[in-house]
């Protein structure tokens, strides 16, 4: 029986622009392809485990626009329910400037969020009882503890895919069981700490487990019981953006079929890495049968 999920975060439409190398400051780049797509962390997430068999809903808020448009069309495609999402045309829906390097896939990113967060008090009429789960980005902050902490009361198990520092962190960790960051975010919190350190730093705050990504250089599990290590598989990669989405996506897949940290850990990573084999932020998301084979032939 599929178990079904609630992320409420922010959705973007990304404007991906693919260069030979990512320019620095005060030069110039040819473009060498480029097109529009719908992103953000939690969409992405919902999207993949959609394509694994979950019942997705998606909590967000966008304007009337062409983005609009956009957003709702690739959602509906994607199986990700927007039954609940808040929609008009007083607000700017959100979108990013993607930049991705060719040869390495490695990419930077300019978001605007601005009018589009869904606020606290707009979650009033949500049935929390009618989800198992719900998976946050912590924006806006307000409304992410607040959910949490009504999806908590409703009995069911949070997470959050922290990609930057967020106001109010310590409630935030504490409203959830897991937290997954990259590295660079445990070295902004917490410079000059090693990774097991700064993630019992969370764990400290209430948070039951912490996933902390490196793209090449693997990913770390801290629980309980100590920390895993799982190190990256050698692929060819040609677009990194959305990997930490799909890592998100694939570990809370793991956690409703009830794996251990160590299967969990190599599973997400090896979604996560067949996702940077291909380009595009849906179409490159992997399904369970190609992460099952992929895995088969890595033993």
């Amino acid at each position: 029986m599929p178990f079904s999920i609630l992320g409420l975060g922010t959705v973007v439409v990304d404007h991906q622009v693919r260069l030979q190398l990512l320019p620095g400051p005060d030069t110039k780049a040819e473009v060498l392809s480029d097109c529009y797509q719908v992103g953000g962390p939690v969409p992405t997430s919902l999207a993949l485990l959609s394509r694994f068999g979950a019942e997705t809903s998606f909590i967000g808020k966008w304007s009337t626009d062409e983005w609009g448009e956009m957003i709702e069309l690739d959602l509906s495609r994607s199986g990700v329910s927007t039954g609940s999402a808040l929609v008009s045309p007083a607000v700017r829906s959100g979108f990013a400037h993607v930049w991705v390097e060719e040869e390495t896939g490695r990419r930077s990113i300019a978001a605007y969020r601005g009018s589009h967060l869904v606020e606290s008090e707009e979650l009033e009429s949500v049935n929390w009882a009618a989800y198992q789960a719900l998976h946050l980005d912590g924006w806006s902050t307000e409304a992410a503890i607040e959910a949490a902490q009504q999806m908590k009361a409703a009995g069911g198990r949070i997470s959050v895919d922290l990609g930057s520092p967020k106001p109010n962190l310590e409630t935030l960790v504490g409203s959830v069981d897991w937290v997954n960051c990259p590295l660079r975010l445990l070295e902004t919190l917490y410079p000059g700490e090693d990774i097991e350190k700064a993630g019992r730093r969370l764990i400290e705050m209430g948070a039951s487990e912490v996933t902390v990504t490196n793209g090449d250089a693997g990913a770390w599990l801290i629980g309980m019981d100590g920390m895993k290590y799982q190190r990256a598989f050698s692929i060819q990669a040609v677009d990194t953006n959305g990997a930490g989405d799909v890592f998100s996506g694939a570990m809370i897949y793991g956690a409703f079929r009830e794996w251990g940290p160590e299967r969990r850990l190599r599973f997400a990573s090896a979604a996560a890495a067949l996702k940077c084999c291909a380009v595009g932020n849906r179409e490159a998301l992997p399904t369970l049968k190609q992460v099952e084979s992929f895995l088969l032939e890595e033993n």
